[in-house]
């Protein structure tokens, strides 16, 4: 009975000690894995015999079957793990916002002598030099030659403007078409997760692989996130439930009222809150940061062509011609008066009509210090500054923003990485201690066979 116990008991332990290498052996070629969590084969003591009854003898104790594995667990931390979600989202709305902002600042170029502060210096400059000269056809030749430049200067930054608010809502198309790909993976996992739990066994890879896709998900929009009895997890985001078992609510792109890209469920139509995350992001940029800059320009423009024509209109040029505008609509562009460049002499520097008289020149240069009702009260150049000094408000809480929440997340990685990751130095150490326990085992067995092999051959 004895040595039949000791066999059982080494052979259990063979079996045990095999399965802790194998894990042991899996972390390692698992190191290098950021999704990876680390694996342990939790070890128990194997039911005694004989197992404790009413009708048992009196015997001197229970003897030991050796040791079996109760399981293989991975090293997790739920309540890290949920706030590393959070912070991969936070993180990935303030990137893409930032990149977004840096792009805008590169083709603004201010201050530099190629931004829109410098043409409208020039612009105003010209007229200044106009007044001192109004008959000198060389300086009004520069008048709507710096004119023109002005107006190159605004339509670019308009087309510029236009190019990325289209490549934000292409950017929001692929990532609503990764975000339902997301969730459709979600959905799968549920499923096979659930099919390996119900056969009791633990399915360490599946919840891991699960876990990054979680991760993904979150870094796109924020989500709530409640795992279920069964292993599966009910995925939700703003009240309205994305994933629950193996089923899943994909997500379409779809315009607003205003033209504007927005988020809808796309079986009910309703708009999907999508609080901070990379299309947060997106939409924000679009929304609010190029549509702000543009509708600024063009009433900037707008104000800056009226009152100019407002005042050129009433003055004279040099052939005697009153009551022409200095710059006209064309196809819904402000442009300088075609007219003026085949005559500059009919541009209107006099109030009076007297040819040294540059009066309406000075009224249109001191535009630079004018108040303008369509600008709120403020000057051209005040109002230009203001819009310039806001971007670069936003664009310096965005950098900060992102350097502060990068930190955090950095912290919430290398917390994750020292409760789950995988160190070399440990597995060799493990592997050594199961493979002496593995030894062992064999030496057991060894000694039980050649004490049998002594019984028989004395019998």
């Amino acid at each position: 009975m004895s040595l039949s116990v000791a066999l059982q008991a080494a052979l259990q332990s063979l079996l045990a000690h095999q399965t802790a290498l194998a894990v042991a052996s899996h972390n390692t070629a698992n190191a290098q894995n950021p999704g990876y969590s680390r694996q342990v084969a939790r070890l128990k003591a194997s039911v005694p015999i004989p197992a404790p009854t009413l009708h048992e003898g009196v015997s001197p104790g229970q003897l030991g079957t050796g040791v079996s594995v109760k399981e293989i667990s991975r090293q997790y931390d739920a309540l890290l793990m949920t706030a590393l979600r959070l912070s991969e989202g936070r993180v990935g709305y303030h990137e893409t916002l930032l990149k977004g902002l840096e792009r805008i600042e590169a083709f603004f170029g201010e201050p530099s002598g190629n931004g829109l502060s410098s043409a409208l210096t020039n612009f105003f400059e010209a007229w200044r030099d106009l007044s001192a000269n109004p008959e000198n056809s060389g300086v009004r030749i520069s008048v709507l030659e710096r004119s023109q430049t002005l107006l190159a200067r605004f339509q670019n930054l308009q087309r510029q403007l236009v190019r990325e608010q289209s490549f934000a809502s292409s950017q929001i198309q692929q990532e609503v078409e990764r975000l339902n790909h997301l969730l459709e993976q979600l959905a799968r996992l549920n499923g096979q997760i659930v099919s390996v739990k119900a056969s009791g066994m633990q399915p360490n890879d599946l919840m891991d692989e699960r876990d990054v896709v979680l991760r993904q998900v979150a870094q796109l929009l924020t989500v709530q996130i409640a795992e279920q009895p069964t292993g599966a997890v009910v995925v939700m985001a703003g009240g309205h439930e994305l994933v629950n078992a193996t089923r899943f609510r994909p997500v379409r792109l779809t315009l607003d009222s205003s033209g504007m890209p927005m988020l809808v469920l796309d079986d009910t139509g309703d708009p999907l809150p999508l609080g901070e995350g990379v299309l947060a992001a997106l939409q924000e940029f679009s929304r609010q940061v190029v549509q702000s800059l543009s509708e600024g320009l063009q009433g900037l423009v707008n104000a800056l062509a009226q009152a100019v024509n407002e005042r050129h209109q009433a003055g004279y040029g040099l052939d005697r011609s009153t009551d022409r505008p200095f710059f006209v609509l064309v196809g819904g562009q402000w442009q300088v008066n075609p007219e003026l460049f085949d005559n500059p002499e009919g541009i209107a520097a006099s109030a009076t009509g007297a040819p040294g008289d540059g009066q309406v020149a000075v009224a249109i240069a001191q535009l630079t210090e004018s108040p303008l009702t369509d600008l709120n009260g403020q000057s051209v150049l005040e109002f230009y500054r203001t819009l310039i000094s806001k971007f670069a408000s936003k664009i310096n809480g965005a950098r900060s923003a992102h350097a502060a929440f990068s930190e955090v997340h950095r912290f919430l990685l290398d917390r994750r990485d020292a409760v789950s990751g995988v160190s070399l130095d440990e597995e060799m150490v493990d592997l050594m201690r199961f493979q002496q326990a593995y030894i062992a085992a064999a030496r057991v067995i060894q000694t039980v066979d050649n004490m049998v092999a002594e019984l028989l051959s004395r019998l």
